[in-house]
């Protein structure tokens, strides 16, 4: 007799935790840009002169129901940012770096900014907009930290905290 094959089975339905890396990052943002097709679309602006900039960013236009699809997957990501699981009140650009290990999840300031834009899309609304004498920006509402999915310890934590998570 053969043995059996013991692969993890992914369950394809329902929320599946993300980690905060370049490549979901990137994923998720270019999922949610803005087709030609795209017939509901919203704008992402950081930057207004009304609140201090010298200059008015162009901002990046996005597929409105795309970013309600990927919500819970945004949030999740902004759940393990340090400063999210810290309760900092003002949050510079650098500060959406790093990630709650302590560690930078990224060098490269693109998928940072895609980060950003991601979360002050009025569809999704996790941050309020960039304040210049503020400093930065601060949480639109509160994000429920979390931990990447190659955390030791987030099976555990994962069992208490998954059904805030899936519908």
């Amino acid at each position: 007799m053969g043995f059996l094959n013991k692969k993890t089975i992914i369950n394809s339905e329902g929320f599946q935790p993300l980690e905060l890396t370049e490549i979901n990052v990137q994923a998720i943002f270019n999922r949610c840009l803005a087709k030609a097709d795209t017939t509901e679309k919203v704008s992402s602006i950081l930057y207004y002169k009304e609140l201090g900039y010298e200059k008015e960013d162009l901002g990046v236009s996005f597929d409105q129901n795309a970013l309600v699809a990927n919500r819970k997957n945004i949030e999740y990501l902004y759940g393990q940012l340090a400063a999210v699981q810290e309760s900092q009140a003002i949050l510079k650009e650098t500060d959406f770096a790093k990630s709650y290990s302590g560690h930078l999840w990224t060098e490269d300031n693109a998928p940072m900014m895609q980060l950003i834009y991601l979360g002050i899309s009025e569809a999704v609304k996790l941050l309020t907009l960039f304040n210049a004498a503020a400093g930065g920006t601060a949480l639109y509402a509160p994000v429920k930290p979390t931990l990447s999915p190659k955390d030791p310890a987030f099976p555990a934590w994962w069992e208490a905290h998954k059904g805030e998570w899936e519908d």
